[in-house]
């Protein structure tokens, strides 16, 4: 991920969510997908995160990327919501409503179909193997990256993703999944 030629410290807090919005958003909203698997309560969270940037602004000093602030706000606020009683009470209602717009959609192509396995695959994957393919492979981001991110090292990182390969390999067909 590479930042914008913009010098993104110099920006007003207004300016700084419309940045963020325009060059980050949905990245952003995949992440928080990922920890919450509900669009409905992925929207709620994003709103959220960006609430978050907004009040702590003054706090970025561009020593890191900013995709990357960004992303450790949204991780944490995911985390933040896992462990709350919130998420407990929210499960069987957004259930209900995810499940009537998957029935609202038409998957018509083969390949629809096999990426769904795949990220389904992907999805229930314990949390710390599903991060580092998310930020990976959806995120592009470097083994470096993602270390910054979590906050772990680099050779944790590659285990992870490692295990994760390996996980992915047991409930997805070779010829549907490559991950060289």
């Amino acid at each position: 991920m590479t930042e914008d030629t913009n010098n993104t410290t110099n920006l007003t807090r207004d300016q700084a969510i419309e940045f963020i919005m325009d060059h980050y958003g949905e990245a952003v909203k995949r992440i928080i997908y990922s920890y919450v698997k509900s669009h409905h309560t992925t929207d709620d969270l994003f709103q959220e995160v960006l609430i978050l940037i907004y009040r702590k602004w003054e706090k970025y000093d561009g020593r890191s990327q900013l995709i990357t602030w960004v992303i450790r706000i949204a991780i944490n606020r995911c985390k933040d919501y896992l462990r709350s009683p919130l998420h407990r009470i929210k499960l069987v209602k957004d259930h209900w409503l995810d499940q009537k717009d998957y029935q609202d959609a038409e998957m018509t192509v083969i390949q629809q179909e096999q990426w769904d396995e795949i990220a389904e695959a992907i999805l229930n994957l314990p949390i710390k193997n599903r991060e580092v393919m998310i930020l990976m492979f959806q995120q592009n981001m470097s083994l470096k990256e993602i270390a910054e991110v979590t906050g772990a090292p680099v050779s944790t990182i590659k285990t992870r993703m490692q295990r994760a390969k390996s996980l992915l390999k047991k409930h997805v067909s070779e010829e549907e999944w490559t991950l060289e």
